[in-house]
């Protein structure tokens, strides 16, 4: 509740809103039910209703917590599955509920008949109880189920994308293993690029050489071609592959420290470092550096101030700095990786956010944690959804599900997304869903993937 962001007037006037009607229902229902078990006034069978409804209500919360891990425990964590088992996990988790409100209510019960001039045997007690309950939970529990039910206008999911149009357009993702691998979007030509644990990267047009920050905080290189791997940059740093940069031959690395305020060449072969301090600073965004496609020059840019700098590498390993003002059409190496702007920040990891994208009139937009949901929509005046997926689309939310990356394909009839660390395709036309791989992180060989300076 505390959380920045958060309209509290409107939630607890939504709780309020939701909450009240079900209460009354409860209270009168129970009480109708009562009244024909243990032979009571009508008005002091409510006033008994209202308050074990309160009690149970509080109740209810130890048993959302606990239903909350029993569904981490009873609900896949492929979509696929999640949708097939999720009315039996829903179902158990109402009949917790259930359980409670009985224990809760036959105790207040016991407690609040000592009083009433009319005795009840505890068979009557009881047996009252469960009547009323299973009356109100014959309303309450399907519709709690179809508050919270996931929902979606996809048909079909395939365990694979061998259907896929695609089969030509290339994904590179980091596998359940950490490890990084390219993959077509059909599913065939899965291969190995870095047999190494990868938590960003940037790499090569021939998927040769490699840039990424390994499990450790550290920068990395590997070259497929000798197997060769090196640790280009040890830092405390949480980096972003826009502050790093190799050249064309894979030989120089270069590494813009935002807390030192240095630029740093390093060549793999030898190990020779050579650094330099900056006069500008670089702003709150970081820095972005870009090499050329001369194996000597490299771009510089993300300061306080607009200037941009061209950094020239001397045979010695020196730096030549030169401020550059127009940079249009600067001779930038091609790499693709994840680069760009918005990222996300976990407590032992990092990176960057894909989680909307746009094709001609489409618009793709993934949401993680509550939300959970992918929505691909029509952009303009009239935003109806083309096709959604929505794991907890209810109040409730009862459990964590997490859309990522999301990323149109081709022609804009595909789409890739990633949730729960798998990575899916998605048919627009004939409302299917397959299952690419296990991993996340993934990248497409488009100019969305590019790094640009």
């Amino acid at each position: 509740m505390l959380a920045d962001g958060i309209n509290i007037p409107f939630v607890l006037g939504a709780g309020a809103f939701v909450l009240l009607p079900l209460l009354a229902f409860e209270i009168f229902a129970e009480a109708y039910v009562l009244r024909a078990v243990w032979r009571q006034k009508y008005a002091d069978l409510c006033r008994f209703t209202l308050a074990a409804n309160i009690l149970s209500l509080l109740a209810g919360i130890p048993v959302k917590m606990f239903n909350a891990s029993l569904y981490t425990l009873l609900l896949p964590q492929d979509l696929a599955g999640f949708f097939a088992r999720y009315p039996f996990a829903v179902g158990i988790g109402s009949l917790n509920y259930f359980l409670a409100t009985i224990a809760v209510e036959g105790l207040y019960a016991i407690r609040w008949l000592k009083k009433s001039p009319s005795p009840v045997t505890k068979s009557r007690l009881f047996g009252g109880i469960l009547l009323a309950n299973l009356a109100t939970y014959a309303v309450l529990a399907p519709l709690h189920y179809f508050a919270t039910r996931p929902t979606t206008h996809v048909k079909l999911f395939t365990p694979d994308t061998s259907w896929s149009s695609e089969t030509n357009t290339t994904v590179l993702f980091v596998d359940q293993n950490s490890q990084l691998n390219s993959v077509r979007v059909n599913g065939s030509d899965l291969k190995r690029l870095v047999p190494a644990v990868v938590k960003d990267y940037l790499i090569s047009t021939n998927f040769n050489f490699c840039l990424f920050r390994a499990g450790d905080g550290n920068l990395h290189s590997y070259r497929r071609d000798t197997a060769q791997s090196n640790l280009v940059w040890q830092t405390r740093e949480r980096f972003q592959m826009e502050q790093v940069a190799f050249s064309p031959s894979g030989e120089h690395v270069a590494v813009a420290e935002r807390e030192g305020n240095y630029v740093e060449v390093i060549e793999i072969q030898t190990g020779k470092r050579t650094r330099q301090m900056l006069l500008p600073r670089f702003n709150f965004n970081g820095p972005t550096l870009t090499w050329s496609t001369n194996e000597m020059k490299f771009y510089l840019r993300g300061f306080d101030s607009s200037e941009q700098l061209a950094v020239n590498l001397q045979p010695d390993l020196t730096l030549e700095i030169q401020s550059i003002i127009n940079t249009n059409g600067l001779p930038v190496l091609a790499c693709f990786g994840r680069t760009g702007e918005g990222g996300w920040y976990g407590s032992d990891d990092w990176g960057r956010c894909y989680n909307s994208d746009s094709c001609a009139a489409l618009k793709a937009w993934s949401e993680p944690g509550l939300g959970s949901s992918l929505r691909i929509y029509r952009d303009g005046a009239d935003e109806r959804a083309v096709i959604s997926l929505h794991v907890n689309p209810g109040l409730l939310h009862l459990a964590r599900f997490y859309f990522e990356d999301v990323a149109f394909v081709g022609n804009c009839q595909e789409c890739l997304f990633g949730a729960n660390g798998y990575i899916y395709l998605l048919d627009m036309q004939n409302k299917r869903v397959g299952m690419l791989a296990r991993g996340d992180r993934f990248i497409l060989l488009t100019d969305r993937y590019r790094k640009r300076f």
